[in-house]
């Protein structure tokens, strides 16, 4: 090979070695995401529109009614003080944006201790009471509309059922104790007392701001639609 062949070749391999150099060190800086396989919960758009119309057909239109135009068949299945107000327009969606879900799940793991697994997250059906104020002076922001509240879920013992839980420190002796949602939602409909409560230790907890006498994993205010007229 001539002098004048490696005055060619060699800047060509240079060359072509920084480029391979190059991108490789690009793909190094930015990995392809992972791909990720949809939840075999995802419905499809057709699916979601028919359990809106079924929704506004067997119970909207009930709500309204009840809310609205109250006649003594509801009041008789339902009695309830409320006088009727008309025009009322029941919320049909919520909104939870992505900051709340991230600090919520960070709160959540921050204050459960290792002791208690989390499985999930739970949503329970509400209604907010036709005053300004909840009975722990909370302001109520959409009297007589549906709201939901969440709360984080495990499992307890040798039981499938994912039981939403928060913590309470109802003997003020800064020993929260874990309550199961759905056994005190359960006492609301019988006089049974209440099944015992189960101590958790709190030396692993960081610090946390206490919402009723301990810890509250219990969110609400998540922005109903449509808003108040």
């Amino acid at each position: 090979m001539d002098k004048r062949s490696n005055l060619i070749g060699y800047p060509i391999v240079i060359i072509i070695t920084a480029i391979i150099t190059f991108l490789l060190l690009k793909k190094c800086e930015k990995p392809d995401p992972p791909t990720v396989d949809p939840p075999k919960e995802i419905i499809s758009f057709k699916d979601a529109i028919e359990l809106y119309r079924t929704y506004t057909n067997n119970r909207s239109c009930v709500i309204e009614v009840f809310e609205s135009k109250r006649d003594s068949s509801l009041t008789n299945l339902c009695p309830s003080k409320r006088k009727p107000i008309a025009n009322f327009v029941p919320s049909r969606s919520f909104h939870l944006n992505k900051e709340f879900l991230n600090q919520y799940m960070a709160y959540i793991n921050q204050v459960t201790p290792d002791s208690i697994a989390v499985t999930g997250y739970r949503l329970y059906l509400g209604n907010y009471p036709d005053t300004t104020n909840l009975s722990s002076g909370k302001p109520v922001p959409d009297p007589r509309r549906n709201t939901f509240f969440i709360a984080p879920t495990t499992l307890l013992g040798n039981s499938s059922t994912h039981r939403g839980f928060t913590f309470v420190d109802q003997n003020n002796d800064g020993k929260p104790e874990v309550l199961f949602l759905e056994d005190e939602l359960d006492n609301l409909k019988n006089s049974n007392p209440s099944s015992p409560k189960t101590k958790i230790n709190t030396a692993n907890f960081f610090s946390f701001s206490s919402q009723n006498g301990g810890t509250s994993t219990i969110a609400n205010e998540l922005g109903g639609y449509p808003p108040p007229q």
